[in-house]
């Protein structure tokens, strides 16, 4: 790849092309949101120079960015501007002054490079102009402003048929469930049957499953990465092949060498063994130097040895064999001692070498062995995607690119084209080479459009979620001269705009050529940072004079300075002034940068001890892992189960109680006291029962204790440190719990599932477990730099900069090749190319942390620097310490930071020591705390007032069956079943009938599969029901029905005829009354007719259950209701008039059989009774009279309602009433309740 570069071009918002490629470079703070505002303007007005060929409207431009915050914010940005300008050009329009426009956001409009000018506005029709921004800003809801996910999935569904994509795509969030399911399903598959010495390589290097898909998931893409292989010999062979020859084969020559080596130690230990025991005899006068073999050190070695013999894995021999090398042991003497001499020495030294190959044949497997899951895991993956709905984020991006490079995909690139003639693409750094792809194909060196990218490649942090730098330098080449940059600042002060400019103003400061820094000029003056009446300069250096410092020696230092800043504003000593106005210092003007949660919890630790309150606003923790989950686990057990002393004593003992030992100990050996706990925990599950999860924990949490009379669990909680972060999260689970419940059968269930939560066995993930914020006050903030980007703070301190941490080996290492490839190193031969790409990461998540602040940066410079790479050290030395990882010697932080001071001089640096406190001060907190009232609700809420439907009033039911059940042990069960139009199974394997012939069941059915064979399931309920809807019943069932039917359904072409055969077997079959559905014309169908039936007052249950036993000859047993009021909603598939005479009647796809007895009268009766389908339709048929009444002035159901059918459509084989139920529910029973309902 080439390392030169076009030199960008300062942008003028007013001029700058928009018929062409273009990239626009914003540094840091250079107001980018901000110019993407005036392009819109622009965009919709056509207005300046070298404009779009025509005004376009707010669904023609197309915004991309990356989340969903980021969307929301470009859209009211837009939304305000143009808001603006509107009321601008009214103003102007009115009094032509430009200084209406001048000073403003939109000053752009009348500014050009020679000065104020009229020019574009006079170019504008302006009630036109004005007509085209109150349309925008009405229509801003529909702005193609989406994430890049959006606009993909928007694509692929508007244009299914062009990109082949299923209609019903199902997009899923989280794939984990599904990689777990593969992961295992392949570790079962391929390494259950292996050998012994095959299944101890794969037990070595990939432990488990969930060991294996955390290595390989961020990889698990859809696409393999590229190998630079030079044995295709173990890359072109399937997994299977892979394992039982080269493996076992290298696993076989492993053995036999390393039982060699342990052989020989065995047989020559003994031998040599006194060599070193009669020298250690000798005591100081032993000829071994004690530096490298002292007689512990023997000891030790030996020890490490004899356990590497006894073991029976294939283990690489230990380091401490080594030591027993002849070249070792030469150099281990005394000057002027003979070092010992032996065969196994000798010997011993050509096994090392030896060793080190087959460590690297065994590090080069391991790596081939990854390569191999991951690209059968990706097959497997496209796969099951290819025969299933569930798509993930990344299919979106997949199938919208293969769409687009298939034969029809110049035309699918026309149609997107036309509708978005413009697109702009936000955080353009952040791209990978698929999203680079579809853009580029739709609109790079396309006519009559325009595309722009827009990014910063300094602020291209996001290596680990995809994002390659090197796509973006070759979009960059794509935009050939048309290339613009920022040049302004507009958020930090114009010296600390300066001092980093000169921090980074030197050759390759971001290691790539193609990625220079370019100095930046302020925007605009901010006010400066004072403290105790003195300006600040914009850099602090703190330097330890101790030997070494550690992180817990930076964060004191750091929340020590934040104390001195806080203590002074309390005293209005701390300030930000502008000579005319200040403004005091607050706890949410610092930020404190870190890289993680490690370093963030050392930071709050440091800032606790002083008394200063903090939040981490980047923890992404999940809530079930917090001990707040384990311990009401535990109290939850005890409230279902408040009989059981052990799970009393268990949710005692947890912190919510906070109960002492002593406290608890009495609770075991007193009976009273552990009555009383168990009467408490018995109410508690009471109200679990009867009001839900939600109450009853809220009644636990703001109970006062009556046993022991001390605060409520929220006060002692908050008493605690962290005790806000605690609270946060109870009440995040029991908002969890709430939202559970009603998919759990029951309370025992409920707790099972929280459990599998919490022990993180439950494969079925549930949305928004993250940790909440847990203050919305004005705090010290705590952010990882990734979380800030974008953001600003007033005072930023960034504490580890200089700190590198542990080292974490890489399970996949991968480089760009010279074309800007992306490679897997299995060969480990590019490590330098891998390190390069990791150090110009490090330079620009450092770009980003110190383009953060508006006021001043205080960072800590380590005493001395550890002998590594390190991106705060290769600015300090302004890139002298080159691209190697391991440097060659340290560097002294003070030395460098004192010549770094030196040219920037005292105006922008100041360099202080970091000392060590004797005695931590705590941050006197000068606000009274204002004691605040509830204020008391005397109005009164109607709390059983609800809409309600049949399926809730059938739960209800159900509810209360168990409940009955429980208290008074019945021994019969009831099921009840929620009367859906269809089956709640999954969908079900298509197998054909094997107990019924077909020509019998089937006698004008010509094909081979029938409505037996069809899938069951929830999704084939809903795609016939919306047949019916749609279809004019007098018009013959298409082919193109069919097709559309079977591929919403992932059905294969051998099912269209059958299905087009049934669906026009269901129209002609006869209902009674010598009628058929193809005889109904559609002036005389009404479809899903939607209904409310409102209750006037407390619905009467035992009047409801009176009347049905009076008139209702499917009566069996009472309906059991709570007390409900309000509104009874539900929809009614058809209403049709035939012969004067209205009827109702509803679709099922319920399969009750492969028998046609099943779908016969006697049958069908108790199906209906079984399911409840009586309830439904009685509700049906009192909505449709009342209905009527209204739209009917000469109806009367006596004379004009003829009844309730029911099809059972895999029944409907043409037989009369096969698959159809019949009744005509009794006048007086429907009268009654129609006054029920309303009285």
């Amino acid at each position: 790849m080439s390392q030169t570069r076009p030199q960008n071009t300062a942008l003028s918002a007013i001029s700058t092309p928009l018929t062409s490629t273009t990239l626009i470079e914003a540094s840091a703070g250079t107001g980018k949101t901000f110019t993407m505002a005036s392009l819109y303007l622009r965009l919709l007005l056509k207005v300046g120079e070298n404009n779009f060929s025509r005004p376009l409207m707010v669904d023609e431009i197309l915004v991309v960015t990356f989340t969903e915050a980021s969307t929301q914010e470009l859209k009211a940005r837009i939304r305000q501007r143009i808001q603006k300008a509107k009321a601008q050009f009214i103003a102007y329009r009115n009094h032509p002054d430009l200084n209406i426009f001048l000073d403003t956001e939109n000053e752009f409009l009348v500014k050009s490079e020679n000065g104020v000018t009229d020019r574009y506005l006079r170019n504008l029709d302006l009630d036109e102009s004005i007509q085209r921004l109150q349309f925008a800003e009405q229509n801003m809801d529909l702005a193609a402003i989406y994430t890049i996910h959006g606009f993909c999935r928007r694509m692929l569904m508007q244009y299914a048929v062009n990109s082949g994509i299923h209609f019903n795509l199902e997009l899923i969030k989280d794939e984990s469930a599904l990689l777990i399911k593969l992961t295992n399903a392949l570790w079962r598959e391929y390494f259950y049957s292996q050998s012994l010495l095959v299944t101890q390589f794969i037990a070595k290097h990939l432990q488990s499953p969930a060991n294996l898909l955390a290595r390989v998931q961020s990889y698990l893409t859809g696409k393999n990465l590229k190998v630079d292989q030079n044995q295709p010999h173990l890359f072109d062979i399937s997994l299977t092949e892979f394992l039982e020859t080269n493996i076992a084969s290298n696993q076989e020559k492993l053995a036999s060498f390393l039982q060699a080596l342990k052989e020989q130690w065995q047989v020559n230990f003994p031998e040599f063994s006194p060599l070193f025991l009669n020298e250690f005899e000798k005591g100081k006068t032993m000829g071994l130097s004690g530096n490298k073999f002292k007689q512990e050190f023997y000891e030790s070695r030996v020890a490490q040895i004899e356990n590497w013999v006894n073991d029976l894995q294939l283990n690489m021999p230990p380091d401490a064999l080594w030591f027993f090398t002849q070249s070792y042991l030469n150099g281990s003497f005394k000057k002027g001692n003979e070092p010992f001499q032996h065969s196994f020495f000798h010997w011993l030294d050509e096994q090392k070498a030896l060793v080190s190959e087959v460590s690297e044949q065994d590090l080069l497997y391991q790596n081939v062995l990854l390569y191999h899951c991951v690209r059968e895991l990706n097959q497997r993956l496209i796969e099951y995607k290819q025969n299933h709905p569930e798509k993930g984020f990344n299919d979106l991006l997949r199938l919208l690119n293969s769409a687009l490079h298939t034969e029809q995909g110049s035309k699918l690139a026309d149609f997107i084209r036309q509708q978005y003639p413009f697109a702009m693409i936000d955080e353009f750094q952040d791209t990978d080479e698929e999203q680079y792809q579809i853009f580029s194909c739709i609109y790079v060196s396309q006519a009559d459009c325009g595309f722009m990218m827009i990014g910063d490649p300094k602020q291209a942090i996001y290596q680990f979620r995809g994002a390659d730098i090197f796509t973006y330098l070759k979009a960059a080449d794509d935009a050939k001269e048309q290339r613009f940059t920022l040049t302004k600042n507009y958020r930090s002060t114009p010296s600390l705009i300066n001092a980093v400019n000169q921090l980074l103003d030197f050759d390759s400061a971001f290691l790539y050529e193609k990625i220079q820094f370019e100095s930046v000029e302020s925007g605009k003056n901010q006010p400066h940072f004072e403290l105790n009446g003195q300006r600040q300069p914009p850099l602090q250096f703190y330097v330890s004079d101790k030997d070494k410092i550690n992180a817990d020696d930076m964060a004191e230092c750091c929340a020590e300075s934040i104390l001195t800043w806080l203590q002074s504003a309390a005293e209005n000593n701390a300030v930000f002034t502008d000579g005319n106005h200040k403004r005091t210092v607050q706890s949410d003007d610092i930020a404190v940068l870190v890289r993680s949660g490690t370093q963030a919890e050392k930071v709050q630790k440091a800032l606790r001890k002083r008394g200063i309150a903090s939040v981490y606003l980047s923890d992404r923790s999940n809530v079930f892992d917090s001990i707040e989950a384990k311990e009401l686990a535990l109290v939850l057990t005890a409230c279902l189960y408040p009989n059981n002393e052990r799970h009393i004593l268990n949710a005692i003992s947890t912190g919510l109680f906070a109960l002492t030992a002593t406290e608890i100990q009495q609770v075991k050996r007193s009976e009273e006291l552990l009555e009383r706990w168990g009467n408490r925990f018995e109410k508690y599950r009471q109200v679990w029962q009867y009001q839900g999860v939600l109450p009853m924990i809220y009644q636990l949490l703001l109970e006062q204790d009556n046993i022991t009379g001390e605060k409520t669990i929220p006060e002692k909680i908050l008493a605690l440190p962290k005790g806000e972060r605690r609270l946060t999260d109870l009440l995040h689970l029991a908002e969890l719990l709430q939202q559970a419940a009603p998919l759990q059968e029951s309370e025992a269930t409920l707790l099972r599932w929280f459990e599998r939560q919490v022990q993180g066995t439950e494969i079925d993930r549930v949305d928004g477990v993250q940790v909440r914020l847990e203050s919305e006050q004005k705090l010290v903030k705590i952010v990882t730099i990734h979380k800030s980007k974008g953001l600003e703070y007033s005072l930023v301190w960034l504490p580890f900069l200089g700190y590198n941490g542990k080292d974490f080996a890489r399970d996949v290492t991968t480089y760009h090749s010279s074309n800007g490839e992306k490679y897997w190193d299995i060969y480990t031969r590019h490590q330098s190319e891998a390190d390069e790409e990791e150090f110009a990461e490090s330079m620009r998540v450092l770009y980003v942390a110190l383009t953060r602040a508006k006021h001043q940066l205080s960072i800590i410079v380590p005493t001395e620097f550890e002998d590594k790479w390190n991106a705060l050290l290769y600015v300090l030395t302004q890139g002298e310490i080159g691209k190697n990882k391991k440097l060659g010697g340290k560097q002294r932080g003070h030395f460098l930071v004192t010549a770094l001071a030196a040219c920037l001089g005292n105006e922008y640096c100041q360099i202080l020591p970091i000392k060590q406190a004797e005695n931590t001060a705590v941050l006197e907190q000068t606000e009274k705390q204002t004691l605040l009232n509830a204020a008391e609700f005397v109005g009164n809420i109607e709390q059983n007032w609800e809409i309600s439907s049949f399926t809730s009033l059938n739960r209800m039911h159900e509810r209360q069956l168990y409940r009955l059940r429980e208290q008074e042990n019945l021994k019969t069960t009831v099921l009840i079943d929620e009367a859906r139009d269809y089956d709640l199974s999954e969908q079900t394997e298509f197998m054909p009938s094997s107990t019924s012939s077909s020509s019998v069941i089937w006698p004008n059915f010509s094909m081979e599969r029938t409505p037996f064979d069809f899938p069951t399931g929830t999704q084939f309920g809903l795609v016939i029901h919306h047949f019916f809807e749609k279809h004019d019943f007098t018009q013959r069932v298409s082919q193109e029905s069919a097709v559309e039917i079977c591929h919403n359904l992932q059905l294969d072409e051998s099912w269209q005829q059958p299905m087009k055969q049934w669906l026009q077997n269901v129209l002609d079959a006869p209902l009674g009354m010598g009628l058929a559905l193809s005889d109904l014309r559609p002036e005389n169908c009404l479809k899903e007719l939607q209904f409310y039936l409102k209750f006037n007052r407390t619905f009467d249950v035992k009047r409801f259950n009176q009347l049905l036993r009076d008139y209702h000859p499917l009566f069996v047993q009472p309906y059991l209701f709570d007390e409900i009021q309000g509104m009874l909603r539900g929809f009614i598939d058809l209403v049709f008039r035939h012969n004067g005479q209205y009827y109702l009647l509803d679709y099922k796809t319920n399969m009750l059989g492969t028998q046609m007895e099943n779908y016969q009268n006697d049958t069908l009766n108790v199906t209906m009774q079984k399911h409840h389908y009586d309830l439904q339709y009685l509700i049906y048929t009192v909505a449709l009279h009342r209905y009527l009444k209204i739209r009917d002035p000469n109806y009367t159901y006596g004379s004009h309602f003829s009844g309730v059918i029911y099809t059972f459509l895999r029944g409907m084989n043409g037989e009369e009433r096969n698959g159809v139920y019949f009744e005509c529910p009794d006048e007086r029973l429907i009268q009654a309740l129609e006054t029920l309902f309303y009285a």
